[in-house]
């Protein structure tokens, strides 16, 4: 299964990319399976899609204890909601799986 973020920015350019790229490498330093893509040519419900692979559901129960349980953690959070807008969650599962 995945978990979708996806979410506009209200941000300059360039600071959402710079704030997502310091959340990917700290999250993976934590052990989760996680990617961004970046809407191209306005084709897209959103300009940012962040994309976790989830084991089961409840998988979402460990993501705040090891995605926000230090300083930095909640730092990066804290910098990713401030300039996020138009959250929208999703949990989709492969066909094929």
């Amino acid at each position: 299964m995945w978990h979708i973020e996806t979410f506009n920015s209200r941000g300059n350019p360039g600071e959402m990319e710079a704030i997502l790229s310091r959340a990917l490498t700290y999250w993976r330093g934590k052990g989760f399976n996680v990617k961004v893509f970046v809407t191209q040519y306005s084709l897209g419900p959103a300009q940012f899609w962040l994309v976790t692979k989830l084991d089961s559901f409840a998988d979402l129960d460990r993501w705040p204890a090891l995605a926000t349980g230090d300083d930095e953690g909640r730092e990066i959070m804290e910098d990713l909601l401030g300039v996020a807008q138009g959250l929208t969650a999703s949990i989709v599962k492969e066909l094929e799986a």
